[in-house]
């Protein structure tokens, strides 16, 4: 094999697998993903098509999320439902849908595999260095962030009634900055809708992430319901993380407040424990203490070095009461982008993934790239070895 295959396909072009295949298209399995909500498996695949002389032409790289023939008719369900949600969305910083696939009694979901550094390495590259990324960083992200969600939440369908669409995983591995400094909001599988025909809710699952989700998500559904605001005080928690490089319920104060809390799950009191449909580092119950339990004063203290503005905002996110966080995505964005636009100098996409570059930098020459890459830059990476040269 020449060596412009070589780049082109990767470091050891074998005969790969193929994880499954529609009309003369085989969707080669290059890198297992790690695994999304309940029974999906995910991959990074490479579309390789065959022409009448049958030489091969491959198409721009994709994830694919697979459930098995043999996983539980809910799992497939909630794939389609998943389908039937993307397939409607339309946003220069949402990736594409190609569509839902069928083979051998299995679903495959194919989507844009998006190229770049998510939020959570640059949270990492900050801490490795010994400093975060700057506000003006942190703001730019959180808008274009924002700027999704008003989309999403104000979704509408063919007769203009809101579709009611909560993304339930907006979290740093989600938050994609592209080579280019352009922000992209991935992984709408665990997003609710009120599309009809949805997939039943099962009982005492939080589904979507838990590490970053509002309070009001972490048990028993509440009077009135959860709804898009529940997003709002996700990007709140993100952008704590992003400028102090600490997690709220992760913190010592937050902790020791959750101790002195009555035993059990805050608002629950029935026998079966909650469990997450994606893993995390702590349990529902223990992650609900700490939802009950943290108050301004912690959100301070961790926000101590942070000016005034952005405090401003991410206490406003971070209200436990919904009602008190802002209303709307729109309504957030307007205070994001007249708190940037107070800075010195223009800050955008190319001051965004210059100044990223930059910690990466730094980054590396503390630590080497086998000690400093977690699983998602590992996962990124390996999908840019199959890129086009000319990418």
């Amino acid at each position: 094999m020449s060596d412009a295959d070589s780049r082109k396909h990767g470091p050891s072009e074998k005969r790969r697998p193929v994880l499954f295949s529609h009309g003369d298209t085989g969707y080669l399995r290059l890198r297992k993903l790690t695994h999304g909500p309940g029974e999906q498996k995910r991959f990074l695949c490479l579309p390789r098509t065959g022409d009448k002389e049958g030489a091969p032409k491959d198409g721009p790289l994709v994830e694919v999320a697979m459930v098995s023939a043999s996983a539980h008719w809910t799992s497939h369900a909630r794939l389609e439902d998943a389908a039937e949600l993307a397939l409607l969305l339309s946003h220069p910083a949402i990736p594409r849908t190609h569509g839902l696939f069928q083979h051998r009694g299995g679903r495959y979901l194919v989507t844009e595999y998006v190229s770049g550094i998510s939020l959570n390495m640059a949270g990492h590259y900050g801490s490795v260095r010994g400093r975060q990324l700057s506000e003006a960083f942190t703001l730019y992200v959180a808008s274009a962030v924002a700027d999704v969600l008003s989309y999403v939440h104000t979704l509408t369908d063919a007769a203009g009634r809101p579709l009611g669409v909560i993304h339930r995983a907006v979290d740093p591995y989600n938050v994609i900055l592209k080579h280019d400094g352009s922000v992209m909001l991935a992984n709408f599988m665990s997003a609710s809708s009120l599309l009809p025909g949805r997939a039943p809710v099962v009982p005492f699952i939080v589904q979507g992430e838990i590490d970053f989700a509002a309070p009001e998500r972490l048990g028993p559904m509440p009077e009135g319901g959860v709804d898009a605001r529940s997003d709002l005080f996700s990007v709140g928690m993100v952008m704590l993380e992003m400028i102090t490089g600490l997690q709220l319920y992760g913190s010592d104060e937050v902790e020791k407040a959750a101790e002195k809390l009555p035993p059990g799950h805050p608002g629950y009191d029935g026998e079966v424990p909650w469990v997450s449909e994606v893993p995390s580092w702590t349990t529902v119950e223990e992650m609900a203490r700490r939802a009950a339990a943290f108050s301004p004063e912690h959100i301070d203290h961790l926000m101590r070095r942070v000016s005034e503005p952005v405090r401003l905002i991410i206490h406003k996110l971070l209200r436990r009461r919904p009602e008190e966080r802002y209303a709307t995505a729109a309504a957030l964005k307007g205070d994001l982008d007249a708190c940037l636009g107070v800075l010195e100098g223009p800050y955008g996409a190319k001051e965004a993934i210059e100044e990223l570059l930059k910690a990466r930098s730094d980054a590396l020459a503390v630590k080497g790239p086998i000690e400093l890459i977690p699983s998602d830059e590992a996962e990124r990476r390996a999908g840019e070895l199959y890129l086009p040269t000319n990418h």
